[in-house]
């Protein structure tokens, strides 16, 4: 590599109006490790025809605010595995009423993982490929409270929502922020047209 100004080029001051590339934009997306149980990749594509979805996270809307749990004094998303025989969208509903008490979501999925088992999970074969997806909904319509007594509902601005997945979310972070940023611009795009 050739120092600045060798190349035949000029040295160049930074543009004030540069600004650091977001994390996503600077590299691909590619396998990582969840813990030692999986090697994952995260795509936004749709998902296979039968694909077997283990586990979904889902953050819920009402406006312009987030529609989140809180229990044991602290918030988090909605998320939670899929029963046996249960859909991905049936394990949505399920989670939403009883820890949020959401009735009736409009639900959008925003990408998966796809898991390969290692050598190392306890539960499943090496090399058996499964599901984790993260969906985003539009409040239907709410309940008085949540069908776990257990949980309270609060709504929470997005930079609340921002906190959660930076710190609830660490090996998922990038990629639930970049998908959510698609479509919350998105959204924003829509709402502009409409008006």
């Amino acid at each position: 590599m050739m120092p600045p100004g060798f190349d035949g080029q000029p040295e160049r001051a930074p543009s004030p109006l540069e600004f650091r590339r977001r994390e996503s934009e600077r590299t691909i997306y590619t396998e990582k490790k969840l813990g030692d149980d999986w090697v994952a990749l995260w795509t936004t594509a749709d998902q296979p025809a039968g694909a077997n979805v283990i586990h979904v996270t889902v953050i819920p809307y009402r406006g312009e605010r987030g529609v989140i749990p809180w229990k044991g004094g602290r918030l988090f998303l909605p998320e939670g595995d899929v029963q046996p025989g249960e859909t991905a969208e049936g394990a949505i509903r399920r989670l939403l009423l009883e820890q949020v008490g959401i009735e009736d979501p409009s639900i959008t999925h925003l990408g998966h993982f796809v898991l390969k088992a290692s050598t190392l999970n306890k539960k499943l074969p090496a090399g058996t490929v499964v599901y984790d997806a993260f969906y985003v909904a539009e409040v239907g319509s709410l309940a008085d409270n949540p069908g776990d007594e257990s949980y309270q509902r609060r709504f929470v601005l997005q930079r609340e929502l921002n906190e959660i997945l930076r710190g609830g979310h660490i090996e998922r972070r990038r990629e639930y922020t970049d998908a959510l940023d698609h479509w919350l611009l998105a959204r924003l795009k829509a709402a502009r047209v409409d008006n």
